[in-house]
């Protein structure tokens, strides 16, 4: 009897085992098989095979973890013994055979895989996701309207965040800087539909980049401080945190977080982009010290392939210069900044003659008109390289000849005046501000007519003058005179 009541329990045993078709224990025996890499392999998984080739969950797990252990083959192998146990209807088997795909790079029969488990399971979340995410390197737009798709199946899923992302992905693979913003944009306007609160460090990171680089510095700084509530140190918060506050011209905070930039954030390597902002910063806060030591960091590290160019640098070091009235040291990096700009236009040569001008401001009349005669001269350069400017710039060069001629008495300015008259006289479709340039060129000529007694002269001006403007009283004046 006791022998008998033995084999019943091992029999009952055994069919107990049996009706299993497998077991969570062969999931874990076969996983540590896989790891230890035996040359026998597929003779020690052959009756784990055998016992759960009916199981689809189990077939999937050793599928799963073939993957993780980089052994493509059996992976595909084991998830299509799952397809064939499930008739087909296994959803997370596709989507491996997909990740698989999409490990060797091949989109196309990844989406495809990940289409197919959506046709298994039209409710399976992760399978629109990597569809997504895969098919977003071919159109950002249409892996959006997938997720749409699965909004629709799935009421309660988030996609704003995933729909955020895949506009950010495509905005580093673009190489158009039009279709970079343009994604962008669209990576910020889906970030702001999302719950801030449910973002992982990652996509808090993506969007405190899509609001600042598109110009939302306010929520590039409530995203910044929210992603520092996660990680106090992280460098990417802190330095977006100290850009948004400086366009915010918050400047004390930015200053705060220059500190907690540079200081206390891991694995800084400060760029010459970081130092520039660093710089602008402190200036706003006049501490120019500090922000031409920071000019010159960021000078020291530049090159050719740098978001912030050298010239941009050197202008701002040039206006600090200039701030504290150190005239020699702003002229000198003001023309390093023209040397190294490489294509000048008229505003940048005029923002020399204008620090000429300063400087000239509080100075003996001997080096006025040497400083003075050098901001004109730097308008001969202006009508030399912009000859569409030559009346502009001949008309500036006069204002600043008058500039040194008390009472007009040696008539300094009388050769531009004259050039000015004689490039806008007889042009037809003179502008407003030819016509202005005109009308006073031409006062400056009468009056100095008048001064040499010269009516008859004086009132040919005049004349001109009230073509332009009839009602310019000191023309009026001369044309009475008896």
């Amino acid at each position: 009897m006791k022998y008998v009541l033995m084999g019943v329990l091992t029999l009952g045993f055994s069919a107990s085992v049996m009706a299993q078709d497998g077991s969570k224990a062969d999931v874990d025996a076969v996983k540590k098989i896989i790891s230890s890499k035996p040359a026998d392999l597929q003779k020690q998984l052959k009756p784990f095979y055998s016992k759960n080739k009916k199981n689809t969950d189990n077939l999937l797990a050793f599928a799963r973890a073939f993957y993780e252990a980089s052994d493509t083959a059996n992976a595909r192998a084991y998830a299509n013994y799952a397809l064939t146990a499930s008739k087909n209807k296994c959803a997370p088997a596709y989507v491996l055979l997909g990740d698989i795909a999409a490990l060797s790079d091949d989109g196309g029969a990844a989406a495809a895989y990940y289409d197919q488990a959506i046709y298994a399971d039209n409710k399976y979340v992760d399978a629109y996701k990597r569809y997504a995410m895969v098919y977003s390197k071919i159109d950002p737009r249409g892996s959006a309207q997938k997720l749409d798709e699965l909004k629709q199946n799935v009421p309660d899923v988030s996609i704003e965040a995933i729909k955020a992302h895949i506009f950010m992905r495509a905005s580093e693979r673009a190489n158009d800087r039009q279709q970079v913003q343009e994604n962008r944009k669209l990576a910020y306007e889906h970030y702001m539909k999302a719950d801030i609160s449910k973002l992982d460090k990652g996509e808090l990171n993506e969007f405190v980049r899509a609001s600042y680089f598109t110009g939302h510095p306010q929520d590039a700084f409530r995203v910044a401080e929210a992603g520092l509530k996660l990680e106090p140190r992280n460098r990417t918060f802190n330095r977006m945190a100290m850009f948004a506050s400086y366009d915010m011209k918050n400047y004390d905070t930015a200053k705060a977080y220059i500190n907690k930039y540079f200081n206390e954030s891991d694995s800084v390597t400060a760029s010459e982009y970081d130092h520039y902002y660093a710089a602008l910063i402190y200036d706003a806060l006049n501490e120019t010290d500090n922000a031409k030591k920071s000019y010159h960091q960021a000078l020291d590290i530049v090159n050719e392939q740098s978001m912030i160019k050298r010239h941009a640098i050197l202008k701002a070091l040039s206006d600090s210069h200039m701030k504290d009235n150190d005239f020699e040291n702003g002229l000198k990096y003001y023309q390093q900044f023209l040397d190294n700009k490489p294509e000048t236009k008229v505003d940048d040569y005029e923002g020399l003659a204008a620090n000429y001008s300063k400087w000239a401001e509080g100075v003996d009349e001997g080096k006025k008109a040497e400083l003075t005669n050098k901001a004109a001269d730097v308008y001969s350069v202006i009508a030399e390289k912009f000859p569409v400017q030559k009346a502009y710039a001949t008309y500036k060069r006069a204002e600043l000849r008058n500039k040194l001629d008390k009472n007009m008495e040696q008539r300094l300015a009388k050769p531009e005046y004259s050039q000015v008259v004689e490039l806008l006289g007889s042009k037809a479709d003179r502008s407003k501000s030819e016509n202005t340039m005109l009308k006073y060129s031409l006062h400056y000529l009468m009056f100095g007519s008048y001064l040499d007694k010269n009516i008859p002269a004086a009132k040919e001006y005049a004349e001109k003058i009230l073509a332009i403007d009839p009602e310019y009283k000191p023309a009026l004046e001369i044309q009475n005179l008896k």
